[in-house]
């Protein structure tokens, strides 16, 4: 008899962090039996024996799932992997998971949901952050006040684009992206980006307004071990450089999306990103002296940032209150209104 294919693939891009791994694959083996699988594609790491072995010893421990494995041949960094694990699925649908980040309780369920609605292409969801130490939440990231549908054009590009930028959870047709491959924006560490947009053109997002997916902060990364991402990353650090790169890159995929397929939606994205920049500026504002900080703003300025009200508020606002301050209010507000402020238009339609 020929099996079906599963509905969902939870595609974990794997490279040098098997212990985070672990508890990855097991925020998974959590979740509601259902109709999904997984697929982890390591990349050629240092430590790439010890990764397959921690999938080999999960699948092992929970037979009732079904896992695979595919040990990439070379490196392809984290854009090529996306790619990799787009080919190597089963799923009629791909989610996106970190190999350091975990799944919330039932998200599965939440997501096939959303995904077995028409002509759905892409979901986003509200995620949150912990401290990987103690545990405790960082900070939630709640976009929409409730589920959301928002129909295809440029409008839910733009809604979607700037928020897909954290990964896991973040989920596309499987068809619908391999359609549109290709290694232009290698390096950037933003293929989801490009893919997200080319989906919204012709299908339909859909927002969950349950916490799907958790970020556990205080790991290291590895961004800038492929050959591709060397000229923009360095492993381990978080340099201003690499900051300005990796905006740059935000903007070079919307410029792209605009000359190509749909006028007129860089200036709705550009715009939604200044809307909520004050994380760009706030990291760097933390680590940086005030004449290094206001060199970095100038470089952001300069990109396109500059010609926006709230670039500015949130500039002046860190120079004259300090990133502490600054990060109390913030929070404050997000915690009063139990979301993320929305600030402008909203393409969405909510779900009743």
């Amino acid at each position: 008899m020929v099996q079906s294919s599963p509905k969902l693939s939870v595609c974990i891009p794997a490279y040098n962090r098997p212990e985070e791994l672990m508890y990855a694959l097991q925020s998974v083996a959590e979740q509601d039996h259902g109709n999904w699988d997984i697929l982890v594609c390591e990349d050629h790491s240092p430590r790439a024996a010890e990764i397959a072995a921690v999938v080999s010893n999960f699948s092992r421990e929970h037979p009732a799932l079904d896992v695979h494995f595919v040990a990439n041949e070379k490196n392809l960094g984290y854009d090529g992997n996306l790619r990799n694990l787009l080919d190597n699925a089963h799923g009629e649908y791909c989610l996106f998971m970190g190999d350091d980040d975990v799944l919330a309780e039932g998200s599965l369920k939440r997501v096939i949901a959303a995904v077995s609605r028409p002509n759905v292409g892409v979901v986003l969801r509200a995620w949150k952050s912990v401290d990987k130490e103690t545990g405790k939440d960082v900070e939630q990231h709640r976009y929409f006040p409730d589920d959301q549908i928002f129909p295809s054009g440029t409008a839910s590009v733009a809604a979607f684009f700037r928020r897909s930028v954290f990964i896991s959870g973040l989920t596309v047709n499987r068809a619908a992206a391999q359609q549109f491959h290709t290694d232009r924006f290698d390096g950037m560490l933003l293929y989801q980006l490009y893919l997200v947009g080319r989906i919204l053109l012709e299908m339909d997002g859909y927002y969950v307004s349950d916490i799907v997916a958790v970020r556990r902060v205080g790991g290291e990364h590895f961004f800038g071990s492929s050959q591709s991402e060397k000229c923009r990353f360095v492993p381990g650090q978080l340099l201003p450089s690499q900051s300005l790169s990796f905006i740059k890159g935000l903007f070079e995929i919307a410029s792209s999306l605009d000359k190509e397929f749909a006028a007129g939606v860089y200036k709705m994205i550009s715009r939604d990103i200044a809307r909520y920049c004050y994380p760009m500026l706030e990291i760097q504002a933390q680590r940086l002296n005030k004449r290094e900080y206001r060199n970095y703003a100038r470089q952001l300025a300069e990109l396109g940032l500059g010609d926006y009200f709230w670039f500015w508020l949130y500039h002046y606002a860190l120079m004259a209150l300090g990133p502490r301050v600054c990060n109390k209010m913030i929070r404050t507000a997000k915690k009063l209104l139990g979301r993320t402020p929305v600030l402008g238009e909203n393409a969405g339609q909510s779900v009743k």
